[in-house]
């Protein structure tokens, strides 16, 4: 009598059959992004391998219609859910950005305020302005002056520009410039301010930039006076620009006269510019309906007026 042989047991079927890598063992795993049938994981890393296949799941795979299950839309939405909170976090982002750069360095805070108390409005650009990272005007808290970033423009010179970091605000404006017209060392360097220094400081003019004035406009400097003198109830944008043009060539800069603008004055009221205004206007009978206009200014108004 022949003994038994016992035969194998049927390997039991699978919906995913069987594994496309060894070929000889019931795929157990199907990869999310390729959906090739797997037996375990040494088969798993050998498809990645071969087909460079990261087994993520392209959430954005196009998927026909008898191919759409109630866990394929749950994924869906899932998606859009989390591209929602993606943007709303990038947009926090950017505003807390934004509500950074706007927040100014304790030593700027100091420069602006001890500015302020000098009648000068001081605004700063942006952090990556270059004109920002230029400036080097400090307070200087043991001796209460402002060290102004000066930056002088010679016009005549082919516009050269020559930078002085850190100049006392007590120091007069005349013996500031008369520094630059000594003989330079450098041969070209003196041959471009030449025909300054033929002129001297009486036949120069020098004149402080108008910020924000829409053209291009300019205040002349009195050269008997301090810088901190000529920067009173001025705009200044990060430090002062200054232009220096032969006196014969000052023709062609548009001046703004002192006595005919309005100045910022901390100390008046709105009530107080309209009054200013009235009054500048009584004999122009062209303004006399604009006025009107400004008659929600009240005396009581705590508004100041901005300097553009």
């Amino acid at each position: 009598m022949e003994p038994e042989t016992a035969t194998p047991a049927p390997i039991p079927h699978t919906r995913l059959g069987e594994c496309e890598v060894c070929a000889g063992v019931q795929a157990k795993y199907s990869c999310p992004k390729c959906e090739v049938k797997t037996c375990s994981l040494q088969c798993s890393r050998i498809h990645k391998a071969e087909l460079v296949c990261d087994g993520l799941r392209d959430k954005t795979k196009y998927l026909p219609m008898n191919q759409f299950t109630d866990l394929v839309c749950e994924s869906e939405y899932r998606l859009l859910q989390s591209i929602t909170d993606r943007l709303d976090a990038i947009k926090k982002e950017s505003r807390s950005r934004r509500l950074h750069s706007y927040l100014l360095p304790r030593h700027l805070l100091k420069l602006r305020s001890a500015a302020q108390q000098r009648r000068t409005l001081l605004k700063f650009l942006p952090m990556h302005f270059v004109r920002h990272r230029r400036n080097t005007s400090r307070w200087d808290i043991k001796r209460q002056h402002i060290l102004w970033h000066l930056e002088w423009v010679f016009v005549n010179a082919d516009n050269l520009v020559v930078r002085e970091p850190r100049v006392d605000e007590e120091q007069k404006i005349g013996s500031l410039l008369s520094r630059h017209l000594v003989k330079q060392e450098d041969p070209a360097l003196q041959e471009r301010m030449q025909f300054y220094q033929a002129a001297d400081l009486s036949g120069l003019k020098v004149l402080l930039r108008a910020e924000q004035k829409g053209t291009a406009k300019f205040y002349e400097m009195d050269l008997d006076l301090t810088v901190r003198e000529c920067l009173a109830k001025r705009l200044i944008i990060e430090h002062p620009v200054i232009h220096v043009v032969l006196r014969d060539h000052g023709s062609g800069f548009q001046l703004i006269d002192t006595d005919d603008e309005d100045q910022v004055d901390e100390s008046r009221t709105g009530g107080q510019v309209i009054e200013k205004l009235i009054k500048r206007a009584e004999n122009d009978e062209r303004l006399c309906n604009s006025l009107t206009n400004l008659l929600f200014v009240t005396d009581q108004s705590d508004e100041e007026p901005e300097l553009t």
